[in-house]
């Protein structure tokens, strides 16, 4: 079910055939709302970590330019002190009902694209039909020449400040860096509605 959008706010849907249904939504969050996660995410003393890989080890013949990540919500626990003050209020709009992870990532500008491995956001244990119920969402932090692509189709969802794509957490996608601004942000969430 999609939330009502208060009329100030552009929305674009637009559904794909495909194994599940994929969403886009412009202009996600309130601008008053983006702009104070935007500005958080942003801001100098934010704590970012390390990760070598960018999806699994080894990645790439061990040439992973890796990335930048902070848990917010892991293991059915906040990881972070943000969770009650800005994700709330997301998890409520994305009629999230069972949490399992969000997390966000932050790709630094490249000279050329890195493209890292398809993959799915399912939880280990899941079975096909399990998995399948659940969803990820990918919040865009910042606009960029990045973007995210599905492997069965082929589509690429372009990078834009406050979209929200959505589609079954069982889905093979991945993540292409940026050429252009310095970084590339994103918030995925997995969940169940």
């Amino acid at each position: 079910m999609l939330h009502n959008v208060p009329p100030h706010r552009e929305r674009k849907d637009r559904m794909i055939e495909k194994d599940r249904v994929l969403s886009i939504q412009n202009n996600f969050l309130a601008e008053k709302e983006f702009i104070a996660l935007r500005d958080v995410v942003t801001g100098a003393p934010f704590p970012w970590f390390f990760r070598p890989f960018k999806v699994t080890e080894g990645e790439a013949g061990g040439k992973s330019p890796g990335q930048l990540i902070h848990v917010i919500y892991e293991k059915s626990l906040p990881q972070s002190q943000l969770y009650q003050s800005y994700f709330l209020s997301i998890l409520d709009q994305l009629s999230a009902t069972i949490l399992y992870r969000i997390k966000i990532n932050l790709q630094p500008r490249l000279p050329e694209p890195f493209y890292s491995g398809f993959h799915s956001d399912v939880m280990p244990d899941f079975d096909k039909e399990r998995a399948a119920q659940w969803l990820t969402s990918i919040l865009y932090i910042g606009t960029n020449n990045g973007y995210t692509e599905l492997e069965s189709t082929g589509e690429r969802v372009e990078s834009i400040a406050n979209r929200l794509v959505t589609f079954s957490a069982d889905t093979k996608h991945r993540g292409v860096s940026q050429t252009d601004e310095q970084t590339r942000i994103v918030i995925n969430f997995n969940y169940l509605k």
